[in-house]
């Protein structure tokens, strides 16, 4: 396979069922200091949180049982090494245990609904806060001084709080943004047929504007631990491919004893210009995946993602086949994200 500039199109005009398709992949790298983001979090219409509702499980909520998701699905930024700026806070994390949004910025953690201090997971998100709220990002949003959690400051009521009564606001005023309905959204299960105990879903969401989110999650049931490759793409009826990856994370098995984590959960968004520009073939697109379980896996993601361009083109063939009229395609391949 030549070398190619991985920001590019590979563009293969012609016959296409009548040449051997070879469809390079292309790798999206981003910097570890720019802000990618989370959707899925959302507003408890009980406790008045800010929680992650991305699980089937809601989480623990101090009102009693599980969150209950109400309003704007949010959409909030992070990274690994970002810094604090005059409008932006860090330190910002998500509660394994009760699913809220948390400051874990002082060794005081919090009160959690789930007993004890606060148990930071996952992203470390850096919220932006005393800025003009508009038709995208909502104000009223607070830090709670007696749990310190993300809540809901906009109500006559503050909710309940972990640390008894409702919620104590102090601090920024953040504003949070968050999103429309996507125009497309598809998820599919994915499961292995081999030995490796590992499944769950992949979910890839598309607005006619460019903007889209890869998202998914991966349990591992069994007792070894394993690391896999997810490789995921949208196929468009003329065979315009847009790729994704989850490359070469690790999910526990029993056989870890301490620190171990059976679940890998992703979301991460962007926006494609391609994806507007051809939104009209990528809105009738179809999502397929490929999962491979493996201690060595160098390598396997461009050929995951050119089996599975090869199976879209594949029922495009079929459909081609069905309508003489449709004999030639433009196809071309992008990876948009690998993780």
């Amino acid at each position: 396979m030549s070398a190619i500039d991985r920001r590019n199109f590979i563009r293969m005009g012609g016959a296409l069922l009548a040449t051997p398709l070879v469809v390079p992949a292309l790798v999206s790298e981003a910097s570890a200091d720019n802000d990618f983001f989370q959707s899925q979090w959302r507003f408890c219409n009980k406790c008045e949180v800010m929680f992650f509702n991305g699980f089937p499980t809601k989480g623990n909520c101090p009102a009693g049982g599980a969150h209950n998701a109400q309003g704007y699905n949010f959409i909030l930024p992070h990274g690994n090494q970002l810094t604090e700026t005059a409008k932006a806070q860090v330190n910002w994390r998500y509660c394994g245990k009760c699913f809220s949004m948390f400051w874990d910025g002082s060794p005081d953690k919090g009160k959690c609904s789930a007993g004890g201090g606060h148990a930071a997971t996952g992203f470390k998100f850096r919220l932006p806060h005393d800025i003009p709220g508009d038709g995208k990002n909502q104000n009223n949003w607070r830090f709670c001084q007696k749990c310190h959690v993300m809540f809901f400051d906009g109500y006559a009521g503050k909710g309940r709080c972990a640390g008894g009564g409702g919620h104590s606001a102090y601090g920024y005023m953040f504003v949070l943004p968050f999103d429309t309905p996507p125009d497309l959204s598809i998820r599919s299960n994915v499961t292995t047929d081999g030995w490796a105990p590992i499944g769950g879903w992949v979910q890839v969401d598309a607005h006619a504007d460019g903007t889209y989110a890869f998202s998914g999650h991966i349990h591992n049931s069994g007792a070894v631990n394993i690391r896999y490759t997810l490789a995921a793409a949208l196929v468009t009826p003329t065979g315009q491919t847009f790729g994704f990856a989850r490359n070469g994370h690790r999910v526990d098995g029993t056989e870890t004893v301490f620190g171990r984590n059976r679940d890998d959960n992703w979301s991460i968004g962007d926006n494609e210009i391609d994806i507007m520009r051809n939104w009209d073939q990528v809105s009738r697109s179809q999502l397929y995946w490929r999962i491979v379980a493996s201690d060595t896996l160098r390598g396997r993601i461009e050929g995951l993602l050119e089996d599975i361009a090869k199976e879209g083109f594949k029922r495009l063939k079929q459909a081609l086949d069905a309508n003489p009229a449709m004999q030639t395609a433009n196809v071309y391949m992008k990876v948009l994200q690998t993780l």
